[in-house]
C-alpha cells in the first residue's frame, strides 16, 4: 500500500505545513505519487497528512503528479480560514457514488457513533529543482483526534521536521496568489470606470441641461448665465461635464 507523507500529525498553522513541504522537497519525507486506491482510501484514519503534486501541462510529459484528490468521502462545502480550507464529512442516510471520483465507488459513510472526520488543505506554488509546481497538502483529524495528535515540533517518527528552517521565496499560497490576481484585477476595473466617469457627463447634468434650455426659443442659456442662475453645488463631476461645454 502507498503510505501517507506522514500519520499521527497535526497541522496547527501554516508555518507547520511548510515544513511539512520542505521536508518533501528535501527528501525527508515522501510525496504521494499516485491516487489512492480503494484500500488505500478506506484506511485513511485521523493524523494522515498526504503531500501530492497536481498535474499540469509539463507533468504530462513525464506522467507526474496527480491530476485530482479523491478519498471516497463525502464532505460539505469548506470554510476558510487562515490560509486553509477545511471540510467536515457528511453523514449520508444511505451511501451515494462519490461526485469527486471517477471510479463508481460507494461513498465512505461518516461514523454512525463518535465525531466525523475533518479535512485540512493547503496550496502553494512550490519552487523545485524541475522548476515551479503546484503542491498540495490534505491532512485528515477529527474533534476526538485533534489534541492528542504529535506535531511538528514533537512527533517521535519524524524528529527531523522540528529542526528544518523553511527557506523565503520557495513556497508560495496559491490562495494567496489567487486573492491578489483578483485585487489587481478590481484595481483595473475601477479605475477604468473612474476614467470613464470623468469623461462622461452624468445623466443628471444632461436632465438640468434640457431643464434649462426649455422655452420659447429652445435655445440653452449661455454657460455664463448657467453658471450664475445654479445656486445649489453641484456634484464635482456635473460641475467638470459643464465646465467642458464650449461657449454658445
Amino acid at each position: 500500500m502507498q503510505p501517507p507523507t506522514c500519520y499521527g500529525m497535526r497541522v496547527r498553522t501554516k508555518d507547520d505545513a511548510l515544513r511539512i513541504l520542505h521536508a518533501v522537497n528535501t527528501n525527508k519525507l515522501r510525496m504521494v505519487t499516485r491516487r489512492l486506491d480503494t484500500n488505500e482510501r478506506r484506511a485513511i484514519r485521523p493524523g494522515y497528512v498526504f503531500v501530492w503534486e497536481e498535474r499540469g501541462p509539463s507533468s504530462d510529459q513525464t506522467g507526474m503528479g496527480i491530476e485530482r484528490w479523491t478519498d471516497s468521502i463525502q464532505w460539505g462545502p469548506s470554510r476558510v480560514r487562515d490560509e486553509f480550507l477545511y471540510y467536515q464529512q457528511r453523514r449520508p442516510a444511505v451511501n451515494a457514488v462519490d461526485a469527486s471520483s471517477d471510479d463508481s465507488e460507494e461513498v465512505r459513510p461518516a461514523p454512525r457513533f463518535g465525531p466525523p472526520l475533518l479535512k485540512q488543505t493547503y496550496s502553494a506554488k512550490v519552487l523545485t529543482a524541475t522548476g515551479i509546481r503546484k503542491w498540495h497538502l490534505i491532512a485528515y483529524f477529527n474533534e476526538e483526534t485533534v489534541n492528542h495528535l504529535f506535531t511538528v515540533d514533537n512527533h517521535p517518527h519524524y524528529p527531523s521536521l522540528a529542526r528544518i528552517k523553511v527557506p523565503t521565496g520557495v513556497y508560495k499560497s496559491a490562495r494567496t496568489t489567487r486573492r491578489r490576481g483578483g485585487a489587481r484585477r478590481r484595481q483595473r476595473e475601477d479605475s477604468s470606470l473612474a476614467r470613464r466617469s470623468l469623461t462622461l457627463p452624468s445623466q443628471d447634468a444632461f436632465r438640468d441641461l434640457r431643464l434649462l434650455g426649455q422655452g420659447p426659443s429652445r435655445d440653452l442659456p449661455r454657460l455664463e448665465d448657467l453658471r450664475t442662475i445654479l445656486t445649489k453645488p453641484r456634484h464635482p463631476i456635473d460641475q467638470l461635464a459643464l465646465n467642458s461645454l464650449p461657449p454658445f
